[in-house]
């Protein structure tokens, strides 16, 4: 379950295509992409395959209630908890409220950076491309840890 900044990060660092070609089923709440990605057309996502998730009745108060035990996410960045327990899913989100009422409600969550390490695995891009990939967020604004973008742009440099 994504939320918009990842679709962000990868788009303005050309990796959208990329992404789609993992063995992964990307999906995002409805909410998400109608009202979020203001950067990346919702049409180009759902065209790569991202699958749109709509809330029930029964999800949307569920967000409410979490939006009760964790003010700083938004209620929007909650639905992304709210999809990915109900269908099984992890959250890939670097929206740091967030990422840690996921944390706090016991999911797995990765970021941006999980899908740098996921794409050179699989292998899809080189990691030439991956470096700078990852500089071309940080040039759009990407909030990542210093350390671990530190550690990821020397290994891929030296390679």
């Amino acid at each position: 379950m994504t939320d918009a900044n990842i679709w962000i990060d990868l788009h303005n660092a050309d990796l959208l295509d990329a992404a789609f070609e993992l063995d992964h089923t990307w999906r995002t709440p409805n909410i998400i992409v109608r009202d979020e990605v203001l950067t990346v057309g919702r049409d180009l996502l759902v065209d790569l395959s991202l699958d749109v998730r709509t809330l029930s009745g029964d999800e949307l108060n569920r967000i409410l209630t979490l939006n009760g035990r964790y003010p700083q996410p938004s209620p929007k960045d909650l639905s992304v908890l709210v999809v990915a327990d109900a269908d099984n899913g992890i959250v890939v989100s670097g929206d740091g409220p967030l990422r840690a009422a996921a944390e706090a409600e016991e999911m797995t969550v990765h970021g941006v950076l999980w899908i740098l390490d996921r794409l050179l695995e699989e292998p899809i891009i080189t990691e030439n491309r991956a470096a700078t990939a990852l500089n071309a967020m940080l040039q759009q604004g990407a909030r990542l840890p210093d350390e671990p973008v530190e550690n990821r742009l020397d290994e891929w440099r030296s390679s």
